[in-house]
C-alpha cells in the first residue's frame, strides 16, 4: 500500500510538473506572438492583432485567480492566518485597469 502511494505521489508530481512547463510555453509562444504582432503593426502600419493579447491576458489572469482562490480556500477557517479575501481585491482592481484602459483608449481613437 505504502509503495502505491509513493508511486500515486509521484505521477501526480510529475503531472504537475508536465504541465507548468507546458503553461510556460505556452505564455511564451503568446508573448512573442504579441511581440511580433505589434512589431508588424508599427513598421508595416497594419491592424493590430487582438487576438494574442487577449488570450496572453486571459491565462496570465487565471493562473493568478486560481492561485489566490485555491491559497485562499486553504487557510480558511485557520486561526493562525488571518488574511482579507484578496481574490476580491484583485478583480476589483483588473475591472477598474480595465475600465480606464478602454475609457482612455475611445478617447483617443474619438480623436484620431
Amino acid at each position: 500500500m505504502k509503495r502505491k502511494k509513493i508511486i500515486d505521489e509521484m505521477d501526480r508530481n510529475i503531472q504537475l510538473r508536465s504541465e507548468g512547463v507546458g503553461y510556460k510555453a505556452a505564455i511564451l509562444t503568446l508573448s512573442l506572438w504579441t511581440i511580433i504582432a505589434s512589431y508588424k503593426t508599427i513598421m508595416n502600419k497594419t491592424n493590430f492583432q487582438i487576438i494574442p493579447v487577449l488570450i496572453l491576458c486571459f491565462s496570465i489572469s487565471m493562473q493568478t485567480f486560481s492561485r489566490i482562490a485555491i491559497k485562499h480556500r486553504m487557510v480558511s477557517g485557520d486561526d493562525e492566518y488571518r488574511e482579507e479575501n484578496k481574490l476580491l481585491y484583485f478583480l476589483l482592481i483588473v475591472v477598474v485597469i480595465t475600465a480606464i484602459v478602454i475609457f482612455f483608449g475611445t478617447r483617443l481613437l474619438m480623436r484620431g
